[in-house]
């Protein structure tokens, strides 16, 4: 299953550095690899290794112009953080879960935002920003059912063991 996170997020990567128009447009597209690490990580934590994740991240920064690492970084916090609730989130209903990734999607763009603009970095326009906020939290549940759906990615149940006999 790591190497279908890293298969999917190569993917999503490589569609959005296409370039299907070349005019700007007046929305951002929401940070699917980033709503999809968040999901992983809140159901199957061992799905998505730090390691991984930060190799993932980071080739996205470099691919889409971010300043490489910071955007990584952020998000690496943001996933472990929800990594470490992901046990007491197991047995809460979606929508707990789904708020615990949106204050995660949030903070991590909006700190990414702050940080830049405190180095005096062009960013994108506040507008922008949020629309990229709401798009990816509101892709969240599309992301997760398509996990679920095409993958079996679910929450783990009660007393499951990974391969080395460690709770889930």
């Amino acid at each position: 299953m790591r190497a279908v996170f890293v298969g999917l997020s190569l993917m999503l990567i490589f569609a959005h550095v296409l370039p299907l128009q070349t005019a700007p447009t007046r929305w951002a597209a929401p940070d699917l690899v980033l709503a999809g690490a968040f999901g992983w990580g809140l159901r199957r934590p061992d799905y998505v290794p730090a390691a991984l994740f930060v190799l993932v991240v980071l080739f996205a920064d470099l691919m889409l112009a971010r300043a490489p690492g910071l955007y990584t970084a952020l998000a690496l916090l943001s996933l472990e953080g929800l990594k470490a609730r992901a046990s007491r989130v197991r047995d809460m209903p979606f929508s707990v879960e789904w708020f615990a990734a949106a204050v995660a999607i949030a903070s991590t763009i909006l700190l990414y935002r702050i940080i830049l603009a405190m180095f005096l970095v062009e960013t994108l326009e506040l507008k922008l920003a949020l629309i990229q906020i709401t798009l990816t939290i509101l892709c969240y549940p599309v992301v997760i059912a398509t996990s679920w759906l095409f993958f079996g990615l679910k929450k783990p149940s009660l007393g499951e063991v990974n391969a080395l006999g460690q709770r889930l």
